[in-house]
């Protein structure tokens, strides 16, 4: 690994740092001498301890998350866009034709899809991928980071394991085994 992306700020390094359990020191230390120091024991180490929270589990896709870039962090201007995007392709795969959408053509619509499909880590373009991919032959790749793809399987086993408790109108009185 030659370096850690820009977008990895120092508080998303400190959390690799600790959630691997790395031994550096990250107290008064800048972000390029950090970036440095654990670049340097990544290329030195060869074995890290599974993580479960970043979906993690050797030294191979540490170093591919680390050299892409940080999903999480997405420019405003950029998340705009994204979004602005990511609405047209719910539109189209409502309507299933470009009236009234942002693309013209579908090499348009297939180049805008591959862009925000990067973005995966936003709800939003998770769902129109998802939806364009029911309607169409071609299946789009959504990449989402580690990060996410935990909290997206700890929601899915919370809403598996909690009983889902019907209102109605009217007074009851409930009892607790």
């Amino acid at each position: 690994m030659e370096e850690i992306h820009k977008s990895f700020s120092k508080l998303d390094m400190i959390e690799i740092i600790d959630v691997f359990k790395i031994p550096l020191d990250y107290f008064d230390v800048s972000k390029t001498n950090l970036s440095k120091q654990l670049v340097k024991y990544i290329n030195d180490t060869e074995i890290f301890s599974p993580s479960i929270e970043f979906f993690i589990n050797d030294k191979k896709t540490l170093v591919e998350y680390l050299s892409k870039p940080n999903q999480i962090k997405v420019a405003q201007f950029q998340r705009k866009e994204i979004m602005y995007i990511a609405k047209n392709v719910l539109l189209y795969s409502k309507n299933k034709s470009f009236t009234n959408t942002c693309f013209k053509t579908e090499y348009e619509l297939d180049t805008q899809v591959k862009y925000i499909s990067m973005f995966g880590d936003i709800p939003t373009v998770r769902r129109a991928i998802t939806e364009l991919n029911k309607i169409i032959d071609t299946t789009y790749d959504i990449d989402i980071s580690p990060k996410i793809k935990f909290e997206i399987a700890r929601k899915e086993k919370l809403k598996k394991c909690n009983s889902i408790i019907e209102f109605k109108y009217g007074k009851f009185t409930l009892f607790l085994k």
